[in-house]
């Protein structure tokens, strides 16, 4: 499996020696020019000048006559200053990072060429209507403007990696949605993990691990089917594959809330959000401000993509969560062992016949393609088996024959309007106009928060949740006796909503959503609550909220599971003076998860080890999710994550029978050993220097920076920080996870203040450039470590005081000048 630093390797070969792509890329980073971003540009195809204002942060203020001109613009100036992001993303997202890094990109690709985002993107291109169309097609020209413009001065990474970029397409803007949804959704792993405990432990005791499974709902295993161990292998291995690229922690969080007026010290509804992703260099968001046509919107763009995904327009503001529903299916297929083709598979007692594609993925350094043979069925493609012919290689390092075949559904796999959503997002005007935009959010599902300039707030969900026929989608079902099928979706009218609910305020941190008495089947793998719990405390503490006291709710690192581990901690041995001394910090703990917070190593790490001490104990599961990739992989730590409140109850209340042959208090004694040792290893003996930020820190990695010769250069960090997957200023850093740390974090934080738009708030990581060069390259990173954030001018006046650049991109034909670039310290 590829890690970022084999890609990094990868690019060293590309240029010969580590020396030698030191010296080029330390001379061409340094002093390469960047895109200019003052003056007067050409731009062919414009109808009318468009003015562009960069502020003092780098964040571009687009003025245009009318939107298609508005929209070219944009994907100029995405180009002018994240070029290679939007290259790495569409390759990632269509399967062609192969041609770029070889053979270690190679097993990446086959998976998404599997998945076929390319194939789905490019039929969704051909059914946009007019409208859609006409403004992507515009977004997609001033990109390939800027390119054409700039074939001499493209990023250092085209020079590293001697690439010229191909010219982009609405199939390339339509891709990197896919890939977005498959780092919001991996229920097909987690329906692998139960099926693989179900081999292990029983259907009966499986329900019993489930987190928070209801209790009158007993798992049950479709007839005629049996489960192993090793399941779905091949499929998993190649997903970590591609997980080494984007990694799939995007699931693991965000939060997003808004209050009313009556809570509002400015007199107006307030709406803050904070989606939680892998923090890469450059960041995943672009921040702009675009006027023209019938838009006005400002906010978090995603470079590669026209509009804004996240932020305000002049009437309404908004933030999204991930749902968690389960929008994925695995069916098991039976294909005809004796057709010489493969193709012929069984439904409802008769043949059909899978359609056969075959991708060829370019792999540099080969002459030959690779050709990857993908089998689809009525129910979507076979993503863990082969041709009967051919083997494979798992996890363990042995040739197998492919395992039964296991055929995907899932919304994102079919055309959607995502597009057309966020063009209607960005110019809905109130709640009505608000909830028709959602009604084309199909892929993926988001919790989306809602203030408008009138005093309302509010909370929907956005996306195609499927009905089905039979079962709950959690596990693996029979796909060839039609008895599984998906039936429709969930209406968008009835899709959960609330408009002013009578508290004053709404909360959603990927927490549960519905209640019982919600009238359709809803199945979701929901966080466990602790962060949503605590924004909700956050907000009922103070009477009126400004952006000073939502501020506070961003930056709170309390943890609630580790109060009330450390509540346990009188039950802890403490055999010698460390452990004594560990104890009691334990026990003295505030909850404060702060990147100087002794107590919050100690919880921690000990909850790590209660996880894994608990589970093995219980049912052997460390065994099954090591072969998993459980501890490796984010699915099936992300299922354990969900079983900790019920583990802590269980340790609390002395729920022996969880714990197999050993007693509660055995197992807490048990994980704090192993928890001291690990300590005492690692940070030595004084346990007054086993500060949080020494086991938990983050470096901003971007993809050619795993390689020495180019880290100082691309890199930046290692910070100290505080925080984890239960706290509201999350901070998630696997320490299992098989390549480079990754670290999950908020990725973007706003402030909406409807009362006044001038007056929101914002960050992002890093910076708005993708230029090492440039200075708004990681100017963001310290003031987003200290949840300090830079003004979200909005009135022209308030633009123009922070104005630090201006430039006219006018009609080629209205005055031809040549394209220039500007001195390395400009922005």
């Amino acid at each position: 499996m590829i890690s970022l630093g084999q890609l990094g390797k990868a690019a060293g070969i590309v240029i010969g020696t580590a020396a030698g792509l030191a010296g080029v890329g330390a001379i061409a980073a340094l002093r390469r020019p960047l895109p200019r971003t003052s003056g007067t540009l050409p731009l062919p195809g414009l109808k009318a000048p468009v003015k562009v204002i960069r502020d003092r942060w780098g964040v571009p203020h687009i003025y245009a006559a009318n939107s298609e001109d508005l929209f070219m613009a944009q994907g100029y100036v995405h180009a002018q200053d994240r070029l290679w992001q939007m290259e790495f993303q569409r390759r990632a997202a269509s399967g062609q990072l192969a041609e770029l890094f070889g053979t270690v990109a190679l097993d990446s690709d086959r998976f998404i060429r599997v998945l076929g985002f390319s194939r789905v993107a490019q039929r969704e291109a051909e059914t946009l209507d007019d409208e859609t169309r006409r403004l992507v097609e515009a977004y997609v020209r001033g990109v390939n403007a800027f390119i054409d413009q700039h074939v001499g001065n493209l990023p250092i990474e085209f020079t590293i990696l001697r690439l010229r970029p191909r010219p982009w397409t609405v199939a390339d803007v339509i891709v990197w949605g896919k890939m977005m949804a498959l780092q919001l959704a991996h229920n097909w792993r987690e329906e692998l993990v139960r099926a693989r405990l179900i081999a292990t432990v029983g259907a009966e005791r499986a329900a019993a691990l489930e987190p928070r499974y209801p209790d009158d709902h007993p798992i049950i295993v479709p007839p005629g089917v049996q489960y192993t161990r090793t399941m779905g292998q091949s499929a998993i291995d190649r997903a970590d594959a591609v997980a080494r690229f984007f990694p799939d922690g995007a699931g693991q969080g965000s939060n997003s809330w808004a209050v009313a007026p009556q809570r509002a010290a400015g007199g107006g509804a307030m709406l803050a959000n904070d989606p939680h992703l892998a923090i890469t260099m450059p960041s995943l968001w672009y921040e702009n401000h675009l006027s023209g046509g019938d838009f006005h919107v400002t906010g978090a763009s995603i470079p590669g993509t026209p509009g804004v995904v996240i932020g305000h327009n002049e009437h309404i503001a908004w933030g999204v969560t991930n749902t968690r529903n389960d929008v994925q299916d695995l069916y098991l297929e039976k294909f005809d062992p004796t057709d010489p083709t493969g193709l012929r598979y069984e439904y409802q007692g008769q043949w059909e016949t899978a359609e056969l594609v075959r991708e060829e993925i370019v792999v540099r350094g080969q002459r030959e393609v690779v050709i990857e043979e993908v089998r689809i069925t009525r129910h979507g493609p076979i993503i863990n088996a082969l041709l009967p012919d051919q083997k494979q290689s798992v996890s363990n390092g042995q040739t197998t024959h492919a395992d039964q075949p296991l055929a995907l559904r899932w919304t994102a796999l079919t055309p959607g309007r995502l597009l057309r959503a966020v063009f209607r997002l960005n110019r809905a005007h109130d709640w009505d106009s608000f909830r028709a935009a959602l009604v084309d959010w199909t892929v993926p599902p988001q919790n989306f928060t809602y203030a408008d300039v009138e005093g309302n707030i509010g909370y929907a969900l956005g996306g195609d949740i499927p009905l089905r026929a039979k079962g709950d989608g959690r596990l693996p079902v029979p796909g060839w006796t039609g008895e599984y099928e998906w039936v429709g979706v969930i209406p968008h009218a009835e899709l959960p909503h609330v408009l002013n609910p009578p508290e004053g305020f709404v909360v959603t941190a990927n927490n549960r959503i519905i209640s019982d008495s919600y009238p359709h089947p809803f199945p979701a793998e929901w966080m466990n609550g602790y962060r949503a719990a605590r924004i909700r405390q956050l907000i009922e503490q103070t009477p009126r909220h400004d952006a000073e006291s939502f501020a506070r709710i961003h930056a709170d690192v309390r943890s609630l599971p580790g109060l009330e581990l450390a509540s346990l901690a009188g039950r802890l041995p403490a055999d010698d003076p460390v452990a004594q001394q560990a104890r009691d910090a334990l026990a003295t703990w505030n909850g404060e998860l702060s990147a100087d917070s002794v107590g919050g190593t100690i919880y921690a790490r000990l909850r790590e080890r209660l996880l894994t001490t608990a589970c093995a104990d219980a049912v052997d599961m460390l065994n099954l999710v090591v072969g998993l990739g459980a501890f490796a992989s984010l699915p099936g730590r992300d299922f354990a994550h969900r079983m900790f409140p019920d583990l802590l109850r269980r340790l609390s209340e002395r729920d022996d029978r969880f714990f197999g042959e050993r007693t509660a208090d055995e197992i807490l004694a048990a994980a704090w050993n192993a928890t001291i040792a690990e300590l005492r290893a690692e940070l030595g003996d004084d346990v007054s220097t086993w500060r949080y930020g020494r086991i938990h820190s983050l470096t901003i990695r971007h993809p050619l920076g795993s390689l020495p010769a180019l880290a100082t250069i691309f890199n930046r960090g290692p910070f100290p920080t505080g925080g984890d997957l239960d706290t509201v200023n999350m901070g998630f850093l696997p320490r299992e996870f098989a390549g480079p740390p990754f670290y999950v974090a908020p990725s973007y934080r706003q402030i909406c203040d409807t009362a006044d738009w001038d007056r929101s708030q914002s960050i992002q990581p890093t910076g708005q450039s993708g230029h090492p060069g440039s200075r708004h390259y990681s100017d963001f990173i310290q003031p987003w470590l200290n949840v300090q954030y830079h003004p979200m001018p909005w009135s022209r006046s308030r633009v123009e005081e922070v104005a630090a650049s201006r430039m006219t991109l006018q009609p080629a034909e209205e005055q031809e000048v040549s394209v220039g670039v500007q001195a390395r310290s400009a922005p």
